[in-house]
C-alpha cells in the first residue's frame, strides 16, 4: 500500500505539472481551451469505463473474501464493450470533435478511440489487480499511465510542438496495462481471478456502475468540457475567462480528487471487508478529505494568485477566493467520490447511480441554467452538485443496513 500512496502523490504531480506545460505550451485562446476539452471529454469517458474496475475490484475482493465463485468473464465482456466504443465513436466523434477540436477534428477523433479501446483493457486490469491486493503492481499501472504522459508533454514543450502533440498525449498512458501485464508475472497468473457472480449478474452490476461512474466522470473530468459548452467561444473576453476558470478548476481538483481517484480501489476493499461496520469505515476518509479541503482552502487563497502570477500566462489568473472556494469545492466531491464507493461496495449499485445522476444533474443545471457569470456558475455548480449527490448516498447507505440480515453477500441488489 506504500507504493500505491506514493504512485498516487506522482499522479497527482504529474497531473498538474502536464496542465501547466501546456498552459505555456498552447495558446491560450484556441489550443489550450480545445486541450482542456478534449482532456475533459477523453476522461469523463475513461471516468464511464471506471466502472468496469469498481465492479470487477468488487467482485474479485468479495469472492476472496466470501469463498463464492460465479461464471463472469470481466475480458470478453471488455471486448464486447471495445467492439462498442469503436462503432459508436467512429460514427458520431467527428461531428462532436469538430465542435470540440476544430482545428484538428479527424485527428482528434482516431486518438479518442485508440485511447479508450486501449483504457477498456487496462479498467479491467485494474480492478483485478486491486481486488486481489496486488497493490504493488497497481501501483506500477497508476504511475506508468502518469509517466507516459509527463514524459511526452516535455518532451512536446521543449521541441515546440502543438496541439495535435498533446492530443495524442492525452491517451498515451492507455497503453500502460500491455506493460505490467507484460513486466508482471503476477499479474499474469491473476488476469483469470474468479469472480463472485455469473456472467447475467455482472452485466448488469457493471453496466450499472458505468452508468454511475460515467455521471461522476461527467461532472469531475468532463466539467471543463461543459463549461466550454455552457459559455460559447463567440466573445473573445468570455473564451479567455473560459480557459482562466478551467485551468482553475483541474489546478484545484489535483491535490484531493487524483490521489482520491487512485485510491478509490482500496477504498471499495476497505468497505467490502467492513461492510457490518460501514459508517465507521466512511467516517475516517471523509474527515481527511474535507480537512484536507478545509487546509487547501486557505493555502488556495493565500498563496494560489501568487502562484498564478508566477507561473502561468497573465490570462489564465484567478483571484485568491474563487481559488479556495474552488479548492474547497473539490473537496466536496471528494466526499461524494466516498460516499459512493461505500455505497457499490455494500452492492447497493441503484443507490450509487441514483447519488451520482442527482449530483451531475444538480450541478449543470446550475452551470446552464443560472443567471451568473462564469465564475459563480461555476463555482456554485461545484458545491450544490457533490453536496446533493452525497445526501442521496448517505440516505442508500441508511437503506442498505436496514435491509442488511436479509441480504447476503453477492446477492441482487
Amino acid at each position: 500500500m506504500r507504493n500505491l500512496s506514493l504512485a498516487t502523490l506522482f499522479s497527482a504531480a504529474a497531473g498538474f505539472i502536464l496542465i501547466w506545460v501546456a498552459s505555456w505550451a498552447l495558446d491560450v485562446e484556441t489550443e489550450f481551451r480545445y486541450f482542456t476539452a478534449f482532456w475533459g471529454v477523453f476522461f469523463a469517458s475513461t471516468g464511464l469505463i471506471d466502472g468496469i474496475t469498481h465492479e470487477t475490484t468488487r467482485a474479485v475482493a468479495s469472492a476472496r473474501d466470501t469463498g463464492v465463485k460465479g461464471s463472469a468473464n470481466p475480458w470478453r465482456f471488455a471486448s464486447m464493450v471495445a467492439a462498442f466504443v469503436v462503432i459508436a465513436v467512429i460514427a458520431a466523434g467527428f461531428w462532436v470533435m469538430r465542435t470540440l477540436v476544430p482545428m484538428s477534428p479527424g485527428l482528434a477523433t482516431s486518438l479518442f478511440v485508440f485511447g479508450l479501446v486501449s483504457y477498456i483493457f487496462q479498467a479491467v486490469l485494474s480492478g483485478i489487480l486491486s481486488g486481489a491486493n496486488l497493490w504493488d503492481q497497481y501501483a506500477g499501472l497508476v504511475a506508468l499511465d502518469s509517466g507516459i504522459r509527463l514524459v511526452l508533454a516535455l518532451a512536446a514543450w521543449g521541441l515546440g510542438w502543438g496541439l495535435p502533440a498533446f492530443l495524442m498525449i492525452t491517451v498515451a498512458g492507455a497503453v500502460s496495462w500491455l506493460v505490467i501485464l507484460g513486466a508482471s508475472h503476477s499479474a499474469r497468473l491473476n488476469i483469470r481471478v474468479a469472480l463472485d457472480v455469473d456472467r447475467p449478474a455482472f452485466l448488469t452490476r457493471v453496466l450499472t456502475a458505468m452508468v454511475a461512474s460515467g455521471a461522476s466522470a461527467a461532472l469531475i473530468t468532463g466539467f471543463p468540457t461543459a463549461v466550454s459548452a455552457a459559455f460559447p467561444d463567440n466573445d473573445t473576453a468570455v473564451s479567455i475567462m473560459v480557459g482562466a476558470i478551467n485551468n482553475a478548476v483541474m489546478l484545484t481538483r489535483a491535490p484531493v480528487l487524483v490521489p482520491l481517484q487512485r485510491f478509490q480501489s482500496a477504498l471499495v476493499v476497505r468497505f467490502v471487508e467492513k461492510r457490518k461496520h460501514v459508517y465507521q469505515a466512511l467516517l475516517a476518509p471523509v474527515a481527511a478529505v474535507l480537512g484536507l479541503g478545509a487546509v487547501g482552502f486557505i493555502a488556495a487563497w493565500i498563496v494560489g494568485p501568487w502562484i498564478l502570477r508566477a507561473a502561468y500566462k497573465p490570462e489564465l489568473f484567478v483571484g485568491g477566493l474563487t481559488l479556495g472556494l474552488l479548492t474547497f469545492a473539490s473537496a466536496f466531491m471528494g466526499t461524494l467520490m466516498i460516499t459512493g464507493v461505500a455505497v457499490l461496495a455494500l452492492e447497493r449499485h441503484g443507490w450509487y447511480l441514483a447519488g451520482w445522476v442527482t449530483a451531475s444533474v444538480a450541478a449543470f443545471a446550475v452551470l446552464f441554467l443560472a443567471p451568473w457569470g462564469v465564475v459563480q456558475s461555476v463555482v456554485a455548480a461545484l458545491f450544490i452538485g457533490p453536496l446533493a449527490g452525497a445526501l442521496v448516498h448517505v440516505a442508500g447507505l441508511s437503506r442498505a443496513r436496514a435491509v442488511a440480515p436479509a441480504s447476503a453477500p453477492g446477492s441482487a441488489p
